[in-house]
């Protein structure tokens, strides 16, 4: 049996939100998406690799230029 890993890119808002519950940096349109992101997706650990460039954030689905926060979850 193998494990599967899906990564998720996230803005530095929702990145804070998802590790630590800290929604202070949420753009408050945005809140009940990041919640369900949350909801969806369960617990998710951060992982080494950046990405840089235009790109739309996971979690919230706004677009972005800085560079993403990059998370994981394996799914056994």
């Amino acid at each position: 049996m193998s494990n599967a890993t899906t990564v998720y890119q996230l803005c530095t808002g929702c990145a804070l939100a998802v590790a630590y519950g800290d929604m202070s940096g949420l753009n408050t349109e945005n809140t009940a998406e990041v919640v369900d992101f949350m909801a969806d997706h369960g617990l998710l650990v951060p992982a080494t690799d950046d990405v840089h460039g235009r790109w739309l954030c996971e979690c919230c689905g706004l677009g972005q230029l800085d560079p993403a926060r990059t998370f994981t979850t394996t799914a056994a």
